[in-house]
Order: structure tokens, then C-alpha cells, then sequence
């Protein structure tokens, strides 16, 4: 197959040219790719949560029968007590009691709900109270030993055999005792012999639940003391983290007010930050401490539906052509309803349906997730990244709550709240593609900016040029072919050399001065033509001086163009006339047009600088700026 020419050059065509079908097959493999590699991750994702948690597991002492031997933890830090623990129901005993041996244990594993512990016992209520004893072996006396007792709503007295170590809340309260005794709590002992016993009493009378609901993390004074620093830490800088990211896209959406997507990202980002008071060390206790026990629940369930109909409700508005909007309205209906049965209902009737409202929220993500990989598919702009991170978020829903993670490395985890993190990293990203797509559009806007009535007149001074000067038609019209090429043959992020920029300058001189002859004489003062600049930088100033400054002016005047060293490190590039003039002030005669408006943003984006305008000696204007004295390598490759 021949070579083909363009412009000059000659492009070789390789042997074998791609047919339809072959790009049909390319994108449709780039397109699974992309909805391919996010599931992919999230299952590896997965799967290592359940790795980690299976080596932790292994790796630290687990309760047996109702004994923990410590002498199987490896020490290298602290770790969750799960396991066999015995269990007394509808029972508060002490340390003597049990040592009496007068009581019968059945054996449960916890932590966890004791509504759905399988005993002899058979099925038992929420409500009610329990005894769980745990036999420590092991153990090296004289050793300082922590435990952090971690978020449980239900009110609870911690023993160390007859110590009382801790307390949460008063035994008997209900649903309206105020939250400020309903908090994780750090505690430390030391045996003095190789052996204690763990007793934790619990009295619910609030939730539909009752239980051990999260494991005790164990280990020494300074290791438990340091996982607690460490959740501190995360959980704060999350709820930092999350504050900025929802000022940024409420600021971005004030400023702009089409961006609803990021509007509804700043709601998801408002909800998960009243969520996260509830976590980690419960800030939620000391910002309202007088709101009740059963605050948890509804805060919990309210943010939990409303995100998931932001979610939904945020692909509908990004893709409204893959959501339908009966989905939406849908949704909308069941939070609306669920909403008010958490204010008009017994708090003990919403408790008892929690589990089936997560498996509704699990339902809508992967609903949400499968529309953003239908809109990947589809080649959607920014689809893929979205899909990316609704499937880390449906993969760890899922993984919550399917999987039996007690580990401290996944305490940590959620309490940093990557998944939504990540979203909301994903969405700043697509908010910068967005404004750099816009700068190009904005650069694009900019090159529509010739005048048609300077086409126009062009045009008609050449055609008149015909008949009486042919020989000058044609050097117009080459002119003019250069004019029309300097502002289409470029691309919006190069730099071009000034000598690239002074042919631009000098065709639009050349067809300018077919109308005012002799009239404005145009003379350039420069130090070095290899200076890089932004394109289209001097011929609207060039255009400002004829149009605005010497146009008016009777016997008509002088354009200079220059460039020079200034300050060592800096080249100063302007235009000065001796036309008309005006105030330094560009707007006092309404000389500052789109273009040098549109200049002024570049310049500010690319050196963080503007124009800046005099009035020469003799009157007239002079605009020019300063920018980073930078040369083209003598090699180097300037594109044409």
C-alpha cells in the first residue's frame, strides 16, 4: 500500500490495516477490560480480608471450651478474644458465685447476638441480661495487661474474677438513657498469678438485640493502648478527611450550580460523617450526651437508607439514560416510608428489622454497581472509575456482612471508611477531568474567537486584489492560510516557540495592512525568538493595537512587538502602540476584550501571573507580561 503525504510529510501505513470488524473487536475487549477489572479487584479485595482474618485468626489464642491459653499468643500484639465463652442466661453473677460452681454453663460462641445462639436454652429474647465468663491461663503475673472494650450499646459491668474493671450505663435502661455512659472504654490490670477469669455482665433493655456484640481486644497495657491511639487516629483523620471533601464539593457546586452530581456527593459525604460519630470512640457521646441510647439506632438506620438512595439517585443523575426514573421514585417511597417508622414506630419494632433492611441496602448497591458497569460497557466518560469504587463498596457490604472479620486490622479498616473514601477520591478526580476538559473547550472557544467580519473584509480586499494585483492576491491568501492555520494547528497544552508566534503575528499584519497601507507600521524589538510561550498569546494584543489604538487615530502610528531578558530568570513579552491610549486601567475605555480576558486565565494557570498595561512615553498602551525565561532545546522537535 503507497505511503500517503500530509502537510509536507510522509506517513508510512503499516501492512495490515485494521478492518471494522477488528476495532469493533478491540473496543468491545477494552470495554470488558474495564468492567472486568473492577470486579476482579474487588473479589481480591475480598479474598484478602478473609486471608488476613484467617492468618490472625491462627496466629493469636482463641477461647476453647470456655478457656483462653495465652500461652499460644505469639505476643506481637494485641488481638480480639473470640470464641467459646460460657454463658449464663437471665443471670448477673459475680466472681464468688461462680466459683461456687453452683451454676451450669452452656457454651456459646461470641461475640455475637444471643437471639440467635442455638442451646438447650432454645430461642431467647432481646431483652434481658446474661452473665459471660471466660478462664485465663497462661498469663504472667506481675504483667500489665489492657482491654478495650469496644462500642456496645447494651449496658454492661466488666470483672476481672472479682475486680470490677468497667462499667457502661446503669443495669435497667431503656431506650431513652442519655448516650453519655454508652461508650468504648480502655482499662488495664495486672494478675498476680498465671490465671484469672473474665466476667462480663450484660443487661439489655433497649435493642431487639442482645449480646456480646463486638470481641474485647486483649493483649498488654501499651499494645491495647496503642490499637486504641491507632483507631483514634483513623477515626479522626476520616471525619477530617470527610469534612474537607464535603466543603470542597458543596464550594465547587456553589460556585458552579450545574454540577448536581457533586452536590449529591456532598450530601453522601454529610451522611457518612454523622455515621462515623457512631464508630471508633463514639464522638456522637460528647457532641450530644444527652440524646438517648436509641439515638444510635436511628441515626444509624436514617443515614444508612438515605445514602443508598443518594447513590442511586447520583448514577440517575450522572447516566439518567441506564437508571430509570421509576427506580428512582421507587427508592425514594421506601426511604420516605422507613423514615417514618423510625419516628412514629416503638424503637424496638425498627430495631427488629435491621438485618432486613441491610440486605435491602445490599440489594440497592449492587443494583447501583451493576448500572455503572452497564454505563462502563457502554463507554460512558468516567464510568469505569465509578464502577471501580460502588464495587469496593458492595464488595465490603458484602463482606461485612457475610463474613465473621473480628480482627483488629479490620476494625481499623472501617473505621477509616475506604470504601467511601475512595468514591469520593474517585469523584474529586472526575471533577478534575471535568475542568481540564473544560480548559480545552475554554482554548477551543478561543480559537472561534476570529471575527467573521475580518473573514469577511479579508476576503473582499483579496478578491478586489485580483484583477489589479494578482501577484499581491496570492501573497494574501498565503497570508491568510497561515493567519487561519497559527490559530487551528495547535494543540491546547503545548508551548510554542515566539518565533512560531511571530508568524502568526506577521500574517495577521500583512492581510491588516492590505486595508491601512502605509498607514501603522509594525516593528519588533527581539532579544531571542526561541523564547516557549503559550500560542496565541501576542496576536490578540497585536489585534487590540490596530483595532483599538490606531485604527481612530489620524495619520495612524507604530505597533512594537518585544521580548527581552528581564530579571535574569524572567523574558518580558509585549505589545506597545502610540495610538490613541488610555488609562493603565484596560476596561477604562473597554479596551480589554474576550481574548485578553481569555489570556489572562492561561497566563494564570500556567505561571500564576496576568498582564499588565502602561501607558508609554508619548501616550498610547502597552500590555505585556512576564513569564519564566525558558528556550527550546536547538534538537528539539516544535510541532507544525
Amino acid at each position: 500500500m503507497p505511503d500517503k503525504k500530509h502537510n509536507g510529510r510522509i506517513i508510512k501505513r503499516s501492512g495490515k490495516q485494521l478492518t471494522g470488524a477488528d476495532r469493533g473487536e478491540r473496543m468491545s475487549a477494552k470495554r470488558a477490560a474495564w468492567v472486568a477489572l473492577p470486579i476482579l479487584i474487588a473479589i481480591a479485595v475480598m479474598a484478602g480480608l478473609y486471608i488476613h482474618s484467617s492468618v490472625s485468626y491462627t496466629s493469636t489464642s482463641y477461647a476453647q471450651n470456655g478457656i483462653l491459653n495465652l500461652a499460644e499468643w505469639n505476643k506481637n500484639g494485641a488481638f480480639e478474644v473470640t470464641g467459646e465463652w460460657e454463658f449464663y442466661w437471665d443471670k448477673l453473677l459475680t466472681g464468688t458465685q461462680l466459683e461456687s460452681g453452683m451454676e451450669a454453663p452452656v457454651i456459646v460462641s461470641a461475640p455475637g447476638e444471643w437471639n440467635y445462639y442455638e442451646t438447650e436454652l432454645g430461642e431467647l429474647p432481646g431483652f434481658g441480661h446474661a452473665t459471660y465468663r471466660l478462664h485465663v491461663t497462661g498469663a504472667q503475673p506481675g504483667t500489665e495487661y489492657g482491654i478495650r472494650i469496644q462500642n456496645m450499646a447494651s449496658a454492661y459491668k466488666l470483672y476481672i474474677d472479682k475486680t470490677l474493671l468497667a462499667q457502661n450505663g446503669t443495669f435497667g435502661d431503656r431506650a431513652d438513657a442519655p448516650v453519655s455512659s454508652y461508650r468504648p472504654q480502655l482499662a488495664a490490670f495486672t494478675p498476680q498469678s498465671d490465671s484469672f477469669n473474665i466476667i462480663l455482665q450484660i443487661s439489655n433493655d433497649a435493642y431487639a438485640v442482645g449480646g456480646m456484640w463486638e470481641p474485647l481486644i486483649f493483649g498488654t497495657a501499651g499494645q491495647v493502648s496503642g490499637f486504641d491511639s491507632a483507631l483514634s487516629a483513623v477515626g479522626m483523620a476520616t471525619l477530617g478527611g470527610v469534612v474537607c471533601i464535603c466543603l470542597f464539593f458543596f464550594i465547587f457546586y456553589a460556585a458552579r450550580q450545574q454540577e448536581r452530581d457533586v452536590l449529591i456527593l456532598a450530601g453522601i459525604g454529610a451522611l457518612m460523617l454523622v455515621r462515623l460519630t457512631l464508630y471508633g470512640d463514639s464522638p456522637i457521646t460528647y457532641i450530644l450526651p444527652n440524646m438517648p441510647i436509641s439515638g444510635f439506632g436511628w441515626i444509624d438506620y436514617l443515614t444508612l437508607i438515605w445514602i443508598q438512595f443518594l447513590l442511586l439517585y447520583f448514577v440517575y443523575c450522572t447516566y439518567g439514560n441506564i437508571v430509570r426514573k421509576w427506580q428512582v421514585a421507587a427508592l425514594l417511597a421506601y426511604c420516605a416510608a422507613v423514615t417514618l417508622a423510625v419516628i412514629l414506630l416503638p424503637f424496638a419494632t425498627i430495631a427488629s428489622a435491621y438485618n432486613v433492611m441491610n440486605i435491602i441496602l445490599l440489594l440497592v448497591i449492587a443494583e447501583v454497581t451493576a448500572q455503572l458497569g452497564r454505563a462502563a460497557w457502554r463507554g460512558q466518560p468516567d464510568a469505569p472509575m465509578l464502577f471501580f469504587s460502588l464495587s469496593f463498596i458492595l464488595a465490603l457490604i458484602f463482606y461485612g456482612m457475610f463474613v465473621e472479620d473480628w480482627s483488629t486490622g479490620f476494625y481499623l479498616l472501617t473505621g477509616s471508611a475506604v470504601e467511601y473514601m475512595i468514591l469520593f477520591t474517585a469523584q474529586c478526580v472526575i471533577v478534575a477531568r471535568r475542568y481540564h476538559r473544560a480548559q480545552q473547550l475554554e482554548i477551543s472557544f478561543l480559537k472561534g474567537q476570529i471575527r467573521p467580519h475580518f473573514i469577511h473584509n479579508s476576503l473582499t480586499g483579496i478578491a478586489a486584489s485580483v484583477r489589479t494585483d494578482p501577484a499581491r492576491a496570492r501573497e494574501l491568501l498565503q497570508d491568510m492560510s497561515s493567519y487561519l492555520r497559527g490559530f487551528y494547528d495547535y494543540d491546547s497544552d503545548d508551548l510554542i516557540t515566539l518565533s512560531r508566534e511571530l508568524a502568526l503575528v506577521r500574517a495577521y499584519v500583512s492581510i491588516e495592512q492590505m486595508r491601512f497601507g502605509d498607514k501603522i507600521q509594525v516593528e519588533y524589538d527581539i532579544e531571542a525568538d526561541n523564547i516557549l510561550l503559550p500560542p496565541l498569546i501576542l496576536q490578540p494584543l497585536v489585534e487590540n493595537a490596530f483595532v483599538h489604538g490606531l485604527r481612530e487615530k489620524e495619520g495612524g502610528g507604530t505597533v512594537v512587538v518585544y521580548a527581552r531578558r528581564v530579571k535574569k530568570t524572567k523574558a518580558r513579552i509585549g505589545v506597545r502602540d502610540n495610538g490613541l491610549g488610555y488609562g493603565v486601567r484596560p476596561s477604562a475605555l473597554g479596551r480589554q476584550s474576550v481574548g485578553i480576558e481569555n489570556i489572562n486565565r492561561r497566563l494564570s494557570k500556567l505561571y500564576r501571573t496576568q498582564l499588565g498595561f502602561a501607558v508609554p512615553e508619548g501616550g498610547g498602551c502597552e500590555a505585556y507580561m512576564e513569564i519564566p525565561w525558558k528556550e527550546a532545546k536547538a534538537d528539539a522537535r516544535v510541532p507544525h
